[in-house]
């Protein structure tokens, strides 16, 4: 495979921005990008993977995020909607299950009702190719935070050691920096 060939795989797997944890999600700074639409992954960026407890500092920047007039919505692949439910209903926000990311149609369902263009919306999660894809193919900002525990579903398992790679590509490419 040609570098150039490459990169250009690459470029869909790229994040725009790369925190730590979601806490660190700069929400000024999207809102002056005119984003006004959160969709955030559940397991392993709010939450642990399968806990529908929501750590103090995440619920403070939910609520920080509401404030500044940012509609949120939790966007999982998890299978069962009544714990997305739960976890939204607690947090005062939408959830949906089944997402089945990197797939666009739940993202371009949502942007339509509400009349929103991707470019004002971001992506926020811990997975390259279910995450940050998806959020690419819709037209989205990305955002990739670490995952908050190494315990994932089988799927990411499976990808974890291919997204480790992919995330040393793109910092040898001068696609991602540290």
């Amino acid at each position: 495979m040609t570098p150039s060939l490459l990169i250009w795989l690459l470029r869909w797997v790229c994040p725009d921005l790369q925190v730590r944890q979601v806490t660190q999600v700069p929400l000024e700074v999207l809102w002056t990008k005119g984003i006004r639409v959160l969709f955030v992954d559940l397991d392993n960026t709010l939450t642990e993977l399968g806990s529908q407890r929501i750590s103090q500092p995440v619920q403070q920047w939910l609520e920080r995020a509401k404030a500044l007039g940012f509609q949120v919505i939790i966007v999982s692949n998890a299978a069962r909607q009544e714990r997305v439910n739960k976890v939204a209903q607690s947090l005062g926000i939408i959830g949906i299950a089944a997402a089945w990311k990197p797939r666009r149609f739940v993202f371009r369902r949502y942007l339509a009702w509400q009349k929103f263009s991707p470019q004002q919306a971001a992506m926020v999660g811990d997975q390259l190719f279910t995450d940050i894809l998806a959020g690419k193919r819709v037209g989205m900002f990305t955002i990739l935070v670490e995952p908050l525990t190494e315990r994932r579903f089988i799927t990411g398992r499976i990808q974890r050691p291919l997204e480790l790679l992919a995330l040393r590509l793109l910092r040898r490419y001068g696609l991602l920096t540290k």
